[in-house]
């Protein structure tokens, strides 16, 4: 078979794959984070706040200010909007928000995983990868369940993104010196590094795994490369040097949003412990995606597997070297670019999570290029040989199945949440989350107090009093217990409230909680406590006596007092 035919077979079987494993995410409502960073990022919804964009957060609408540098993600949600919206169905006045379809969402975020795969393909070929491996490596990468996370996900994009454009940048970089196009695929890899650069900060790995190409990408003859080789090969990588700096530099200052950085509060040897215990859970659940979810946390996890993954990690690293005296240049590349893309989300720096399953999206590429090259390695003869197909269609059928399943959780805001707990039932930012889509969303009173009771349980185990945080829900929960006629309920939480009214910082919440403890007492019939409650409701917000006159005249207010 030709080199285009093979490759015209290869792409088209991946892209068939990628659309079977992922067509039941067409249908897939928005779900988390996509509603602030879609349907109420203003500036995602005129084409003339395109330049806007490159000078903000990805979340300053709706989540609050954070320091997540991803103009192109954005810019690729205004294309999809303007292809999905049509004001004339606009039913923004009932939601709160544009009403559009998240189908040419969906179908983009798929696109743009098909296009890693491609590329992964076609990288795999510049590498001289057999052709078995450039025919299997993007199968098991395109339907690895993993990638749920980032393609089903549609604020999960900027992985996608990322990887496609770190893929086309060392397909670039790589073109051979003789090459009449050498200088113009350099330009190129300089421009796909500041795309990747605009769409997820993690692009930054890229100058390490061109280094490692670089470095460990055998002559022809299959010897190592020379010095000389690598002069010639190295003007790319000074290229994205120069280009990191520069980033680096406008990312602390002109496009520095927030001062924070995130951090788990342990010391340097509870981290390593973490990163260990973290990549045990990785290497398993490359070969074994089940348990998938969200909210993926060491909360609970055995301090043995620590050991596991210490010696899963020593054992990968005598590999690389192994591999590398051996002259296998491939596998010893496959594993360094794994451990080098996983290095900056293992833990060992300081992050918001100790794991999720979207960080593998790039690491996962090398992993399964080194398995299978392994794999070949190993099998003397023929019949060994057959094995190794016959493994990846196992693998690729688990997988598609896995896929096709866990994409079912990502429906809807319930699905996801309730399959998040159902993995881990400790998490209180599901449980919040959950209860406000039963609150706002769905009107399941009773799902809503059970997720807030849930939540203010595992606050009231604190010491330090009514923290900050549980405030808001505190009150969430007294005011679905009004609306259920629970007042002698709601009354205890909504006093527990009104008790910090010394403090300034909460004065809108006391008086929202003030107000509902008055509707409670009104509707037991206790005018006087509940002319005191109206009182005191007016006396930290003015602006309630027109809705506390209202109730006192038996006009009914919606949510318990909430407008």
């Amino acid at each position: 078979m030709s080199k285009n035919h093979f490759a015209a077979v290869i792409v088209g079987a991946t892209v068939l794959l990628g659309f079977l494993a992922y067509a039941n995410t067409f249908a897939g409502d928005w779900v988390w984070d996509d509603v602030s960073s879609v349907l109420l990022h203003e500036n995602v919804h005129q084409p003339g706040q395109f330049f806007q964009l490159f000078q903000e957060d990805q979340h300053a609408f709706g989540r609050g200010q954070g320091n997540f540098y991803r103009p192109l993600v954005s810019v690729s949600f205004m294309v999809d909007f303007w292809l999905s919206y049509s004001p004339t169905l606009d039913g923004s006045e009932v939601k709160g928000y544009p009403d559009v379809k998240p189908f040419i969402f969906h179908l983009s975020n798929l696109l743009w995983h098909l296009a890693a795969a491609v590329l992964l393909f076609f990288l795999l070929v510049r590498l001289q990868a057999p052709r078995m491996i450039q025919a299997v490596a993007p199968m098991l990468y395109v339907l690895h369940p993993m990638h749920t996370e980032a393609v089903a996900y549609i604020s999960g994009r900027a992985d996608m993104m990322s990887a496609t454009f770190i893929l086309a940048a060392l397909l670039s970089a790589t073109i051979p010196a003789g090459s009449k196009s050498r200088y113009l695929g350099i330009v190129a890899s300089g421009i796909f590094f500041i795309l990747g650069l605009c769409s997820k900060e993690s692009t930054m790995i890229y100058p390490v795994l061109l280094a490692l190409v670089i470095t460990l990408t055998p002559r022809e003859d299959g010897t190592a490369a020379t010095r000389a080789d690598w002069k010639s090969r190295s003007l790319p990588l000074a290229v994205a040097v120069a280009l990191l700096v520069a980033y680096g530099a406008l990312r602390a200052t002109v496009l520095k949003f927030s001062e924070g950085g995130a951090s788990n509060g342990t010391g340097l040897g509870q981290r390593l412990i973490e990163t260990c215990q973290a990549f045990a859970f990785y290497i398993k659940t490359l070969f074994i995606p089940s348990g998938l979810h969200m909210e993926q946390t060491l909360t609970g996890v055995p301090v043995w597997t620590a050991a596991l993954g210490f010696l899963a990690l020593a054992f990968v690293l005598v590999l690389i070297v192994i591999s590398y005296r051996k002259q296998h240049y491939r596998i010893a590349l496959g594993l360094a670019w794994f451990l080098a893309a996983w290095l900056p989300i293992s833990g060992i720096f300081p992050l918001n999570a100790p794991m999720a399953e979207h960080w593998m999206y790039v690491p996962m590429a090398g992993f399964w290029w080194a398995i299978l090259e392994l794999l070949l390695l190993l099998s003397k003869t023929a019949k060994l040989r057959l094995l190794v197909p016959v493994l990846a269609t196992v693998l690729a059928v688990v997988f598609l199945h896995s896929t096709i399943v866990r994409n079912q959780d990502w429906q809807s805001n319930e699905a996801i949440f309730r399959a998040t707990l159902a993995e881990n039932p400790d998490t209180i930012r599901v449980h919040t989350n959950l209860a406000t889509t039963y609150d706002y969303l769905e009107g399941n009173l009773a799902g809503a107090r059970r997720h807030y009771e849930a939540v203010v349980k595992r606050y009231s185990t604190s010491d330090e009093g009514m923290l900050p945080e549980e405030i808001p829900i505190r009150l969430s929960l007294a005011e679905v217990l009004l609306r259920q006629g629970e007042y002698q309920e709601a009354i205890r939480h909504f006093g527990r409230l009104t008790g910090i009214a010394a403090d300034p910082n909460y004065k809108g919440e006391v008086a929202r909680a003030a107000l509902g403890l008055g509707e409670c007492y009104l509707a037991l019939g206790d005018y006087g406590r509940a002319s005191q409650a109206f009182q005191q409701a007016n006396t930290l917000d003015p602006a309630i006596s027109s809705r506390s006159s209202a109730i006192l005249r038996g006009e009914p207010l919606p949510y318990g007092g909430r407008q």
